[in-house]
């Protein structure tokens, strides 16, 4: 049927647009309509209509935004007066959601910052560092590698037609540079090749990066390093000496890289000047020499690095790019791992840099993510329990025609504007916590938001939907009441309201019994390890880094020189040299344990030490003897290997037992040693061997008294610089070392205890604003109780018993979570303690006394209350 009225679309904007009257306009209306209908045609109708549709609209446009301002204004207004008029509340509102916000802002800037790391290379996407697995694996399972064979990249080049470019670096560290008199100990030195400046987004700001490197003394700064050695003078052309005795012609300067790298160069030379000092340039084109060399390509555009993979075991193959091409068990497996995944999801060993883990971050994400709940969970609660006190408001403004959007939008309005003044507080609170959080997890973050357009409209979306939501329930529940409920008060003795608001507390506080749960097992487990018997000593041992090639060639000829005038101080009891510390060994499991045939090859970790290294570091011999100048045999091979390498071997007998090693050296195991941890607490202790070497070490530990320490130091200073002069004295007691090495796990250690301070304080407040609350509500019947007889303290303990009910059901809540939580945490310990009731039982009674602290006030205030006063309240 053709249609004889207005069109509908058009009809139901009319329909809008009339605000009064709207029968009448629209009766009328149609009926011109159809006049013109049958006059005129349906398209000259259809014009009339809508003309008569745009006519009102800048009226309707401009009286709606006026009127909107207008109650936007009126709304603000009430809300303003409300905080001004419920001061105590508003402040707890406001500051515990500043703090929440605080908190989730911080911690927002360092995930982000962690999750950045190599972003910013042009090509972040196509870059991959080769990884590679070795096919004997150690005892903890931990078999794979960072460092890979110098011969690899040139190797991918010419194989490879996926790969686009490839390079090697080699990092080297503590190495003397000299610029005239200045003399500096560099930590970050590579030596890399010319397409590391091509895959790499490094850019200079003086030099060609494609010629920097040609030649062989050729030195390449960053913009840091060239300062600290020259200044502000030009530093193209300059000399820089290494070592005290090779000099480097500066070619290039680059620009710092940014701290989300994974490594970070200063100084650069040549990958083949590095070779022909340290092994000859023969060794370049090894792949038995595993050393510290990282290999990086660059694939070309839509290449699946699967594809790259799947080639590998092919590749390897090949006997030329095999170490040992003989041995099935010493076969290496070789990967391709993202180069944006290294700094959270590597789990190799010997890494180039320091890297974080993403476990922890999730860690610190998760708790991040507690607070805020916590925080709105209080901010609703408050929120929620201030509306119920306006109920006769609403009513009052129902029965004058208020609709129940119009409620829900003015107590969302109040919602968002005390978001707003939270958000600006807690801007403020980030901006003088900075300093000290940056100190905290050693990065140097700024909250440059307008700087980062993404991370600002992330952080602010998040801030305003958590405001949003978290009004959302009290407008809606306050705005649902009838009129009647609304002005006879019987919202404040809601039922459902005070089980969901016993509910929220009841959560709040789960939460904070988990964090402070979390944070005893963590202090446990790291006093744990700091106290735990290690199998060595740690106390008053004086470690000092012998340098680089060419200083050390200075102490070794004349180890026992120094040794002996060392010791000519009484306060120094002994010196001893070794390749490694005995609390971290990365020297990797490259040697082999030709053990029983049953047992087949074994791996193990190595290091070189002298006569003097057992006796330093109180390590026990459970068998035969320590290495002894008094057996000159032992200056031909001797060795000795731990417990665990022992049992591995299955020999009967192991003393006297002859080992080959690093190829084609031979020694004699001499002495059992009793285990230790030689690698971090995380792992099982494995099989380790302790090669005699008194004339190739990185370390020198010097076993002193605890008397005169500054005088020892200052004669071991004098003996070091009569043999060095011009090596910078730098110094360590290893006892420093040692806590180094467990940095993350104290740092989540002190995570969790700032966390759960912040949560205790959080809930405090809220649970202090819902007392006074409480407590308010119930003047009236507290006042006639105390008429009939009741006690002060039976009033105490009716008012305590209804907010401890609660705290008991949170303990039973969080119980479970925190164990199933911190049990699994612990499982990264091979070395752990047991969660017992102790820690429960503890965080029950922490938290009972949390809530009685925080209510006492309030409920003494209550119940020592004149009756009168009252009976006579409202």
């Amino acid at each position: 049927m053709k249609r004889t009225g207005p069109p509908k679309l058009a009809e139901r904007i009319l329909s809008i647009l009339a605000t009064s009257g709207k029968t009448g306009v629209l009766g009328d209306t149609e009926e011109e309509y159809r006049l013109i209908l049958s006059e005129k045609g349906r398209f000259k109708a259809d014009m009339w209509y809508v003309w008569q549709i745009l006519k009102p609209m800048p009226f309707f446009v401009r009286s709606t935004l006026y009127w909107r301002f207008i109650m936007f204004k009126n709304y603000v207004k009430i809300a303003l007066r409300n905080i001004k008029r419920h001061k105590g509340q508003a402040f707890i509102n406001i500051v515990g959601l500043a703090v929440g916000m605080a908190v989730f802002l911080l911690i927002a800037l360092y995930v982000y910052h962690e999750t950045s790391f190599d972003k910013y290379h042009e090509n972040d996407d196509r870059i991959y560092r080769v990884i590679q697995q070795r096919k004997a694996s150690t005892v903890s399972g931990k078999s794979t590698y960072a460092t890979t064979p110098p011969a690899l990249a040139p190797a991918l080049m010419d194989e490879f037609p996926e790969v686009f470019l490839a390079t090697r670096i080699g990092p080297l560290s503590k190495i003397l540079v000299n610029h005239g008199e200045k003399g500096f100990i560099e930590d970050k030195i590579y030596c890399v090749e010319p397409e590391t400046f091509r895959i790499f987004t490094i850019p200079f700001v003086m030099g060609d990066p494609q010629m920097a490197l040609h030649d062989p003394f050729s030195i390449v700064l960053s913009e840091s390093a060239a300062e600290k050695y020259f200044g502000n003078e030009d530093p193209i052309g300059r000399i820089l000496t290494l070592r005290e005795k090779t000099d480097f012609k500066v070619t290039g300067v680059f620009r710092n890289m940014p701290d989300n790298s994974h490594f970070i160069m200063d100084v650069v030379i040549p990958f083949r000047t590095f070779f022909l000092f340290k092994f000859g340039l023969a060794a370049i084109t090894e792949w038995s020499n595993y050393g510290s060399f990282y290999a990086y390509c660059l694939l070309h555009e839509d290449v699946d690095p699967i594809q790259v993979d799947e080639k590998f075991p092919a590749f390897l193959n090949r006997t030329k790019y095999q170490a040992y091409p003989t041995d099935e068990n010493k076969k290496d497996i070789y990967s391709l791992q993202p180069l944006t995944s290294i700094h959270l999801h590597s789990d190799a060993q010997i890494e180039i840099g320091v890297n974080n883990n993403i476990r922890h971050i999730r860690l610190f994400s998760f708790s991040a993510l507690l607070i805020l709940i916590i925080a709105c969970i209080n901010y609703m609660n408050l929120t929620a329990a201030r509306y119920a006190q306006r109920s006769k408001e609403v009513g009052i403004r129902k029965v004058v025609g208020a609709g129940r959007g119009q409620l829900v939008r003015q107590f969302i309005y109040e919602s968002v504007l005390t978001t707003i003044l939270s958000l600006t507080i807690s801007i403020l609170i980030v901006l003088l916590a900075l300093p000290t959080f940056n100190t905290f997890i050693g990065r140097q973050l700024s909250l440059d938001l307008l700087g980062n357009i993404d991370l600002f409209f992330v952080l602010i979306s998040v801030i305003l939907c958590v405001g949003l939501l978290s009004g959302v329930y009290p407008s809606l529940f306050i705005s649902s009441l009838k009129p009647i409920t609304s002005i006879k008060g019987r919202a404040l003795k809601s039922t459902k309201n005070a089980f969901l608001r016993n509910a929220l507390v009841t959560a709040q506080f789960a939460i904070t019994i988990f964090l402070i749960i979390g944070t005893l097992v963590v202090k446990n487990q790291i006093l744990y390890i700091l106290n735990k018997d290690m199998g060595y000593a740690k106390d008053q041992i004086v470690v000092l880094h012998t340098g680089d090639i060419s200083t050390r060639d200075n102490f070794h000829n004349k180890l026992e020189t120094i040794k002996s005038e060392l010791t000519q101080n009484s306060n120094i009891i002994s010196v001893a040299g070794s390749k490694r510390l005995p609390n971290y060994m990365t020297l990797g499991a490259v040697d082999i344990l030709p053990g029983r045939e049953t047992a087949g090859n074994i791996p193990v970790y190595a290091m070189w030490g002298d006569d003097d290294f057992i006796d330093v570091y109180g390590i026990g011999i459970t068998a035969g003897r320590n290495f002894s100048k008094e057996y000159p045999a032992d200056r031909e091979g001797a060795i000795l290997i731990n417990e665990t390498a022992a049992k591995a071997c299955r020999w009967e007998e192991p003393i006297g037992k002859t080992l080959t090693y690093w190829g084609n050296r031979k020694g004699i195991i001499v002495g059992i040693m009793k285990d230790f941890h030689f690698h971090p607490i995380h792992r099982p202790i494995e099989p380790l061997c302790i090669y005699y070497e008194p004339l190739y070490f990185d370390y020198l530990s010097i076993k002193i008294r605890g008397l005169e320490i500054p005088k020892t130091i200052a004669h071991i200073e004098r003996i070091m610089k009569k043999f060095s002069p011009n090596h910078p004295f730098e110094y360590q007691f290893f006892d420093a070392i040692f806590e180094r090495t467990y940095q993350t796990e104290q740092k989540t250690g002190k995570q969790f205890s700032v966390m759960a301070m912040l949560s205790i304080l959080i809930a405090c407040m809220g649970l202090f604003g819902l007392a006074l609350f409480t407590t308010q509500q119930r003047t009236k019947e507290i006042g006639i109780r105390k008429v009939v007889g009741a006690s002060v303290k039976h009033i105490m303990f009716l008012l305590a018993t209804e907010f401890l009910k609660w705290i008991v059901a949170a303990n039973l809540v969080a119980w479970p979570v925190a164990y199933l939580v911190m049990n699994r945490w612990l499982q990264n310990f091979a070395f752990r303690i047991h969660i017992g009731w102790v820690h429960f039982l503890a965080t029950g009674g922490i938290s009972f006394a949390i809530a009685l602290l925080t209510v006492s006030y309030q409920i003494l205030k209550t119940a020592t209350a004149n009756p009168v006063d009252s009976l006579r309240y409202e």
